[in-house]
């Protein structure tokens, strides 16, 4: 199994400055390649994933703060691949639990502290 992601749509920005300075602006939206595991996350992981379904591991282990992206999109695409995955938080647990860890926790991420 493989994660899903969209291709990423390319967008020209177009203000009266930059026209001015006639220079065309694009953007590549990193943003809209995944619903939970966007941006650089998607790119930071995306090869890790790969080699971790190739040797036929089971579980995840990351690291990362209390309001980590990473330990966000890590815990949707372990959950998405079928994967355990256990994130050791920096700093003491604190309830109730921030959103991050609330979503981490609700794709089945153990939490460690």
């Amino acid at each position: 199994m493989a994660l899903q992601y969209n291709k990423t749509p390319i967008t020209e920005i177009i203000t009266p400055e930059i026209q001015q300075a006639g220079i065309t602006l694009l953007i590549k939206r990193e943003d809209q390649n995944h619903p939970f595991i966007s941006g650089n996350k998607w790119w930071k992981l995306k090869y890790n994933l790969e080699e971790a379904q190739k040797q036929d591991y089971k579980t995840l282990l990351t690291f990362g703060g209390a309001y980590s992206n990473h330990i966000y999109a890590t815990a949707a695409a372990a959950h998405e691949l079928g994967l355990k995955s256990i994130g050791i938080i920096r700093g003491e647990e604190t309830l109730p639990l921030n959103a991050t860890l609330v979503f981490a926790k609700s794709k089945g991420m153990q939490l460690y502290y």
